[in-house]
């Protein structure tokens, strides 16, 4: 018994030790990588953060999206902040800077803007991970516990009244909460999206290159994939409108 429990310790302080010289290393990367984007080596700057894409966040993909940006690789950019906006949708700085990549660019797609209420949801699910909504859940969860047992257990009525108010509104609470938790994961899981990589790109009617050209779709370009065939993937625009394109032609968001 001495010995598992001795082995269990050394493993634990293994691990910790092994993340710590994680944390480092990536501290010391991120480091050379805003030295290089000081001193006005982008390109540099940008290998540096990609390494970290493993342990990245919100704002090492607005990093190397703003890097991308002023070495005028729209497409690049566009991804990176789209990325960016993946993990934290209330990152204003990406969003901004996404609102100028389309004045800049020959952009002539008209989004369709989703209703209010559903923008309002997922900017304030995208806004905390699931990780954290689902801690908020817990506590919910025993804040409720807690009531009933106050509610079973009080003998004044007014105490009563209070804990009976509570065990009401909890469970509102509770499932309000686990639904952003859901929502927040279902965001930072979706692979549906896209940006379109490569300049002046055919969208055609169907997934073939004989098939009628539809548009032209700029680089820069955010899609939703629908449906794939072989290399071929149908697309929705934000303005709508579907078409197909070659996979090769995209990388997912």
């Amino acid at each position: 018994m001495y010995i598992v429990i001795r082995f269990s310790f050394l493993f634990i302080v293994l691990i910790s030790a092994l993340q710590l010289g994680t944390a480092q290393q990536n501290n010391q990367i991120l480091q050379e990588a805003m030295t290089n984007a000081k001193s006005g080596d982008n390109q540099k700057a940008i290998e540096k953060f990609e390494a970290l894409e493993s342990h990245s966040s919100a704002d090492i993909y607005y990093n190397i999206g703003r890097l991308y940006h002023e070495n005028n690789d729209v497409a690049n950019a566009a991804l990176n902040y789209e990325r960016a906006l993946k993990i934290d949708g209330a990152h204003n700085q990406a969003n901004n800077n996404l609102s100028i990549i389309r004045e800049e660019t020959d952009f002539d797609i008209i989004p369709v803007e989703k209703m209010f209420l559903i923008r309002w949801w997922n900017l304030l699910a995208g806004s905390m991970s699931a990780n954290i909504w689902m801690i908020l859940s817990l506590l919910a969860a025993i804040g409720l516990i807690a009531a009933m047992y106050f509610w079973w257990i009080a003998d004044r009525s007014e105490l009563k009244k209070k804990a009976f108010f509570a065990t009401v509104i909890t469970p509102v609470l509770l499932g309000i909460l686990l639904a952003l938790g859901s929502t927040s994961k279902l965001l930072a899981t979706n692979n549906d999206y896209a940006i379109i990589m490569n300049k002046d790109y055919d969208m055609h009617e169907g997934a073939d290159d004989r098939s009628p050209i539809i548009k032209d779709i700029e680089v820069g370009t955010k899609v939703e994939i629908v449906d794939q065939i072989d290399e071929w993937i149908k697309v929705v625009t934000v303005d709508t409108e579907s078409g197909w394109i070659k996979e090769s032609e995209i990388v997912r968001i």
